[in-house]
């Protein structure tokens, strides 16, 4: 037989052990807090950039589709006139700048001019704003009947 003091001494030290191993101290608590809010931040941070950049894509494919749209209308609504008009589309705002081509001055010295061609080249400029300052361009050489003024 054991005598009673040391069994009891090794059951305390023992349980002392079982005590301090059971969970986790304030400092680890707060630790892993810290590093979870750290790691929760740096993710809605890139969740808002991707976001920022999803809608700024979205404005610029709306942008290139409406400058598309007005490119081609130019001289089928409206006749082709050498100036500038201007207009509204929801939320976005468009200009259609058209310039009359000279080719004359294109031609070789000493060459015959041929007849008169009732054709005229007009250079055709779309730019289409959104309110965020976001803008696209388009451009193409367009022909028209007739004089263009």
């Amino acid at each position: 037989m054991m005598p009673t003091h040391f069994t009891r001494s090794r059951l305390t030290t023992g349980n002392a052990r079982l005590l301090r191993q059971r969970g986790f101290t304030l400092i680890e608590v707060l630790v892993a807090f810290a590093v979870l809010a750290i790691g929760l931040g740096a993710l809605t941070a890139g969740i808002a950039a991707a976001l920022r950049s999803d809608a700024k894509l979205q404005t610029k494919h709306i942008l290139d589709r409406i400058a598309e749209s007005r490119l081609e209308a130019a001289g089928r609504t409206t006749s082709l006139k050498n100036g500038r008009r201007e207009g509204r589309i929801g939320r976005y705002h468009w200009q259609e700048i058209a310039t009359v081509v000279d080719l004359r001055n294109a031609r070789q010295q000493g060459a015959t001019p041929g007849p008169q061609s009732q054709i005229v080249p007009i250079w055709v400029e779309i730019v289409v704003q959104a309110e965020g300052g976001l803008e696209t361009r388009l451009a193409a050489l367009k022909f028209a009947q007739g004089a263009a003024q």
